[in-house]
């Protein structure tokens, strides 16, 4: 007697290797060459950039990097577009780290950045300023709220910040923003002794588990943005046009499910349609 199992008999028992395969390919191909699969914009990624397309040319931000590389991975998305806008429009930034490993993030995130560096003319010590790690604990954060010049006099080089932009800040509430990047060291510290001191608006590039304590602060008006993670990041790539790993990655996830449920649909079909020829298996004594 033919074999009653028939087509649903391969499809409940095909091979799993050839789901670690498939997997393989439809991840690794979109960060190889990206496809553009659609995505849809949050409410919450279209306000963060609404907040930041406020800002105008000559605006001074305080960038605060709270990310170690582990962080800055899943941040990477909103790091590099939030700066893409700040570069665009003419900002300047005051860079200060929150973490040790800060100081070996500038070279890979302005290397990523460097075609828009050279766009827009953008330069070190005219344009933006890395003051360097000086965030190790709440009473940095406090003291250098309260009188900047006091704590900090040069950059992450040794060169004198006398004559630059930042003449023009005395303490926190000459800032016009805070754009953070954290994945939860200063963060409170800020809004502690700066939003709430100095009411300066304050944004937010948060990692994924840190996004619900964030959302919180959002709706109490102590941050006036939030960007989750790399899925922020990919949407915000798409607002202005740029895209990057974020919308890579997205790719990369977006046809990984697929094939996933694509599996599932086959070997569901195959057990049920196999399961229902089990009698004419135990007549035939086919298995």
């Amino acid at each position: 007697m033919a074999d009653e199992g028939g087509i649903y008999k391969k499809m409940a028992t095909y091979d799993k290797r050839w789901v670690y395969v498939v997997l393989f390919i439809t991840t690794l191909g979109p960060l190889i060459s990206p496809i553009g699969m659609p995505i849809g914009i949050s409410a919450m990624t279209k306000n963060y950039y609404e907040v930041l397309d406020t800002l105008e040319e000559g605006d001074i931000v305080f960038d605060t990097w709270n990310m170690e590389f582990s962080g800055y991975m899943e941040l990477k998305p909103g790091v590099l577009a939030t700066h893409k806008m700040f570069i665009e429009k003419g900002v300047k930034l005051c860079i200060a780290f929150g973490h040790y490993e800060g100081v070996a993030l500038p070279g890979e995130i302005f290397k990523q950045l460097q075609t828009w560096l050279d766009r827009y003319d953008y330069t070190e010590g005219e344009d933006y300023i890395i003051i360097g790690y000086v965030f190790p604990n709440e009473a940095a954060v406090a003291a250098l709220s309260q009188d900047f010049h006091s704590n900090v006099r040069v950059d992450w080089k040794g060169n004198s910040i006398e004559g630059t932009f930042l003449d023009e800040i005395q303490n926190a509430g000459d800032f016009d923003m805070i754009s953070d990047y954290t994945t939860g060291l200063a963060t409170t510290f800020m809004i502690r002794h700066m939003v709430l001191e100095y009411d300066i608006p304050m944004v937010e590039n948060s990692i994924g588990v840190s996004v619900p304590g964030h959302l919180a602060n959002l709706d109490a008006g102590l941050l006036q943005g939030l960007l989750a993670s790399t899925r922020g990041g990919a949407e915000l790539e798409f607002l202005i046009s740029s895209p990057g790993p974020g919308l890579k990655a997205m790719d990369a996830f977006t046809l990984g499910h697929y094939s996933l449920i694509i599996f599932i649909i086959i070997g569901n079909i195959g057990h049920y349609g196999w399961t229902r020829r089990s009698g004419a298996r135990d007549r035939t004594g086919i298995k």
